[in-house]
């Protein structure tokens, strides 16, 4: 036996301790902090900090540009040539103008009166009907009454039947330069005795 036995337990309890250390870790350390994880921001990254420049917006895909027509007045002033229906000839000058009542909306109010040769004339006034009323491109229909003026009759030319016509009107209209537009129509009268037919183009002025 050793003559220093407080030496060998000493020694024991050592390797004791050390084994049991290595065994099990040391739980007093505190826990992993997560907090200080990278986040990553869902929110994509400015074009100039991307690695790929996104793909330009296809020209089809842009919207276009708009181009509005705000007034709801017009005057109109036209020329064109008339002939009687069906038997086409032209013979005849159209010289006249019209005005638009103001209204946002259609049907519209719009009076006006020709001038035919041989001093006669037709005054009318109807309901106009504008497709894409906003739009630089307004194709619209007419539907008025129509009397026809001859100087030599006097007032008389109220007094017959023959001298009154439904007028129908076809119309395209085409703003060249806001708030002016071009007009070419289309009309025939239609009355008791006589058929005429006319085309016109007109200068408009909205405001």
């Amino acid at each position: 036996m050793s003559k220093h036995p407080y030496l060998v337990s000493a020694t024991i309890v050592l390797i004791f301790t050390g084994a049991l250390s290595n065994a099990a870790p040391d739980e007093t350390f505190p826990p992993e902090d997560k907090s200080t994880e990278e986040v990553w921001s869902e929110t994509p990254l400015p074009a100039e900090m991307q690695i790929s420049k996104p793909d330009p917006t296809p020209e089809k895909l842009r919207p276009a540009h708009v181009r509005y027509y705000p007034y709801q007045q017009q005057l109109t002033v036209r020329y064109g040539r008339a002939s009687d229906f069906p038997k086409l000839r032209f013979n005849e000058n159209v010289t006249g103008f019209q005005y638009m009542f103001p209204k946002f909306l259609s049907p519209k109010l719009e009076a006006g009166a020709d001038l035919h040769d041989d001093g006669v004339g037709h005054v009318h006034a109807g309901w106009r009907w504008i497709y894409n009323e906003r739009g630089y491109f307004r194709p619209s229909a007419k539907l008025s009454a129509d009397v026809l003026i001859d100087g030599e009759e006097g007032l008389a030319t109220f007094a017959e039947v023959s001298n009154y016509f439904v007028r129908t009107t076809g119309t395209i209209e085409l703003v060249v330069w806001n708030p002016y537009s071009i007009r070419l129509e289309n009309e025939l009268y239609v009355g008791s005795k006589r058929c005429i037919y006319s085309a016109t183009l007109g200068l408009s002025r909205g405001w």
